[in-house]
């Protein structure tokens, strides 16, 4: 093992007989304090000094609250603070600076986080020494060592326990090939959480004698994070044997998306075989998604029939998300009637996430003439895929040059040259709003530095723009639950005050405006997340303002509610609510709540579901 592993593991043994501390009561709003309100501000403004300085307030809780936000912050230059910090007289300020520290520490200061651990006695701080370590040097790829994940794993409970199953999960396939027996071994007593990432490994471990095995999870566990996991394990297994199965599977939820994610690029079965799982009762973008797999893979007649179906869902569906999988599921095959209603919706005022449908239409399009024609240079080579994204950018939507930049950034710089000129670029810059289409600039900085052979742009976050209101956050309690109407159902979330004030805040306000009302939930990726509150409505929209990413205690569960971005300190309307437990996005992005009542809900809405209502639960 190497020395970071070696001081992990000690840190293992002293805290193998420590338990968690005990778990505290829902507090109130603790920014009624005015002594945190500095705290507040300081996070805010990114003012590493103006922490620093809090460190050595004399009240503990102002000392406890400016350590954790530094988990917000995770500026580099407050390590020496922090490390001042763990030698604070109150183990709760050790243990929040500890805390902190997993998010930003290096390997040196790793190595000095082992040797004071050593030295510590209380185990609420000993087990953080050991959360934030494992979590350091996971953030910073030098977790690769099996042995002492698997340790980590057996030693360690809840969320941790998840950290331990993701990390596993990413190690190289030959690594994850050995370690079949210790995967097995461990899913029977394991926690969903635990179990559905030990899943994964398993199919990665690419082991065919796991096959029974994993059916009978995919099958018969009680937990859909479990089965759409074991799916796509047994994808990875078997291979395209298994396709027959999941095509079969896509008229069961929660299973049908996952098994269209294994079947869409995989070699095709019979053009028919794909109508038989429709039914009257199949989610909508489903039965759309299996049309266009018949279209494309089955006889002339059949083609013919399908194309006049989707042709007709295109022309006059009311539904933005339904017509926008029909325009998909064409552009399977496009013939130049296609193309020009391609374009013309393109160009059109119709739905931004019709007009994202007809752009990727055309990029298939594109796409599948590049691969079977031969090239003069290169000019010609992307002459076609060329001209696609320069008519993108020229509609001057800022959701358009977004999903353009996006696709440019797959190519290398000669193509680039050809396929965006600095004219193009400019003219389309000249578009975007400065905030609100922040998404946009930064991608077009990142095409424009790729284009032009220059490194990659460092995120920049905006400045800061939008402050708290005091007397608003006041009157907000920790724990506001909100009420979230849909046609599957209803969800219920509580938000997070103490830890994710202006988060909480900014969401309230949104809420008790009506904003999100009617507003569609735009994407699902199954056991992932199920993101909306877009007002474009295709992901690509947001306020003109933006809030300050916010790090609190609370981890990435299933249920847990996020604010979705564009890089640090870029949020603002989206959220999200995780299906399963997503250690990986710990301290990247906000989690300022969670779902207390209504996850099998969650399970069942799809993109283009709507909100009908969003409403605080007095």
């Amino acid at each position: 093992m190497t020395k970071h592993l070696v001081g992990l593991v000690a840190l293992l043994l002293i805290a193998s007989g420590c338990g968690s501390s005990a778990s505290e009561g829902k507090p109130p709003n603790r920014w009624t304090d005015e002594r945190l309100w500095p705290v507040l501000q300081a996070q805010e403004h990114r003012d590493t000094d103006a922490l620093c300085a809090l460190l050595k307030h004399e009240a503990h809780e102002v000392r406890e609250a400016a350590a954790l936000a530094f988990a917000s912050v995770q500026d580099t230059l407050g390590v020496p603070c922090l490390f001042d910090a763990l030698r604070d007289e109150a183990a709760e300020v050790r243990a929040t600076a500890v805390f902190a520290l997993g998010f930003v520490a290096d390997s040196l200061a790793l190595e000095r986080m082992g040797e004071l651990a050593m030295n510590e006695r209380d185990p609420a701080v000993q087990r953080a020494y050991l959360s934030a370590s494992f979590l350091a040097m996971q953030r910073s790829g030098r977790l690769k060592d099996p042995a002492a994940i698997l340790y980590y794993l057996d030693r360690s409970e809840a969320h941790e326990q998840a950290r331990a199953a993701d990390a596993l999960r990413r190690l190289p396939d030959s690594t994850l090939a050995k370690l079949v027996k210790e995967l097995r071994d461990r899913m029977p007593p394991a926690s969903k959480d635990v179990r559905q990432l030990l899943v994964l490994a398993l199919g990665k471990s690419g082991d065919r004698g796991q096959w029974p095995y994993l059916e009978r999870l995919m099958v018969l566990d009680p937990e859909p994070g479990v089965q759409v996991n074991a799916m796509r394990a047994l994808g990875l297994v078997v291979g395209p044997v298994f396709d027959t199965v999941a095509l079969a599977m896509t008229a069961i939820h929660p299973l049908g998306y996952a098994a269209w994610d294994l079947l869409k690029d995989r070699t095709p079965l019979s053009g028919s075989s794909y109508l038989d799982p429709i039914a009257p009762e199949l989610d909508a973008g489903l039965r759309i998604r299996l049309l266009g797999m018949a279209m494309k893979h089955g006889d002339a007649a059949l083609a013919d029939s399908v194309r006049a179906v989707l042709d007709a869902i295109v022309s006059t569906t009311d539904d933005a998300y339904q017509r926008a999988a029909a325009i998909e599921a064409r552009a399977s095959q496009v013939d130049e009637a296609f193309h020009n209603e391609l374009i013309t919706q393109l160009r059109s005022e119709a739905p931004a996430v019709v007009r994202q449908a007809a752009f990727q239409g055309l990029v298939k399009e594109a796409r599948d003439f590049m691969a079977t024609a031969r090239f003069a240079n290169v000019e010609s080579q992307y002459a076609q895929l060329g001209e696609v994204v320069r008519t993108a950018m020229a509609t001057g939507d800022a959701g358009l040059i977004s999903a353009a930049a996006e696709l440019l950034l797959e190519y290398d710089a000669m193509a680039l040259r050809v396929m965006l000129d600095a004219t193009t670029e400019q003219q389309a810059r000249a578009t975007l709003l400065p905030i609100r289409d922040l998404e946009a600039r930064l991608l077009l900085d990142q095409v424009s530095a790729l284009r032009d052979g220059l490194p990659p742009p460092a995120h920049q976050p905006p400045p800061f723009n939008h402050p708290i209101d005091r007397v608003k956050l006041t009157a907000l309690k920790q724990g506001q639950r909100y009420r979230i109407t849909t046609s599957q159902g209803t969800i219920v979330i509580a938000t997070d005050v103490n830890d994710c004030p202006g988060s909480s805040l900014a969401f309230d306000s949104l809420v008790t405006a009506g904003y999100y009302n009617g507003k569609a939930f735009h994407r699902m990726v199954p056991n992932f997340v199920l993101q909306g509150g877009c007002p474009r409505g295709d992901g690509y929209g947001g306020m003109p303002w933006t809030l300050r990413t916010e790090i609190g205690r609370k981890l990435f569960t299933a249920g847990s509610v996020g604010l979705a971005s564009a890089g640090r300190d870029t949020e603002s309307c989206q959220f999200f609510i995780t299906h399963s437990a997503t250690p990986h996005l710990d301290g990247r992005y906000t989690r300022y709540g969670e779902v207390v009542e209504g996850m099998d809900v969650v399970w069942r809405l799809q993109v283009g579901d709507v909100m009908e209502k969003v409403e605080r639960v007095e």
